[in-house]
């Protein structure tokens, strides 16, 4: 009889020695799956814009989720950590997710230098019934980074739109987009209903024959605007001196300060992004 009560009382003790060995194992996972996710957190802000992104840590890993926000300079980021994986749809790992409200702050440059609705370091034609309303600067020398305050690749991984030989009339064209267009190929705006903001920076060439724009176009190429769109904001055509800007039909071009400043606000800085709040899941 005592045998069996100590038999029993063994039995007993295991099983509970094995449950909080249980335990503890699920809370030293849970423990280690958020700071996964808290490292693949500290990879996205490094990263941004860059998704989805992936990584491996120890007995470990996370992945994110990088998305844009109604703001042009705030991202949502979303980063599960897990043990062994991040697959919350797997029950037998261990995870932990994080969501956090990241921003780039602003760049500080001045909008302001901006003073002509086009800037061109060729020649500028216009002709027939197109209209501008405001300066011509034909002939100009002018650099990407002392207009906007970042370079060109820069801007180019903080487009909140990135396309390489986009379709024709091509959406959406919001806060900063950059357009990559093939040599003989252009970028083309034609429908009377397309509508695009902010800054449209097309390396290559562009045709404009309709549509509204607000804000600032940046060809690196040449470009043609004809038919009857209507552009607020400025245009700058940075392309050899033999090649020439041409405004033609009766396309409508405005320079327009309000415009241009509400195109600056999408521009980053160079400093890191900074969590603006977040919250685990």
């Amino acid at each position: 009889m005592v045998i069996t009560v100590l038999v029993i009382l063994a039995c007993g003790f295991a099983a509970r020695s094995i449950g909080e060995e249980r335990v503890a194992g699920k809370e030293r996972d849970s423990i280690q799956a958020f700071w996964l996710a808290e490292a693949g957190l500290d990879r996205a802000i490094s990263e941004i814009p860059d998704t989805p992104l992936s990584g491996t840590l120890d007995t470990g890993n996370y992945s994110t989720t990088t998305s844009a926000t109604s703001s042009p300079l705030r991202f949502l980021v979303v980063s599960t950590g897990g043990v062994p994986y991040a697959d919350t749809s797997d029950p037998s790992n261990i995870t932990r997710t994080i969501r956090a409200i990241v921003e780039q702050p602003a760049s500080d440059s001045d909008p302001s230098g901006i003073t002509s609705a086009i800037t061109a370091s060729g020649d500028v034609t216009v002709r027939g019934s197109a209209e501008v309303d405001g300066d011509i600067d034909a002939n100009a020398v002018f650099d990407f980074e002392d207009v906007f305050g970042i370079s060109k690749d820069a801007m180019q991984d903080n487009a909140t739109n990135l396309y390489t030989n986009p379709e024709n009339n091509v959406t959406p064209v919001t806060d900063i987009t950059w357009a990559n267009v093939d040599s003989g190929d252009e970028m083309i705006i034609s429908a009377s209903d397309w509508q695009g903001s902010g800054i449209l920076v097309v390396n290559g060439d562009a045709r404009i024959t309709g549509g509204d724009f607000s804000g600032i176009i940046w060809v690196i190429g040449s470009l043609w605007i004809s038919g009857s769109p209507d552009i607020e904001g400025a245009i700058f055509v940075e392309s050899g001196a033999e090649f020439d800007t041409t405004v033609t039909g009766s396309a409508d071009i405005e320079y327009d300060s309000e415009a241009i400043g509400d195109a600056f606000g999408s521009i980053p800085s160079d400093l890191p992004p900074q969590i603006i709040s977040w919250k685990e899941d």
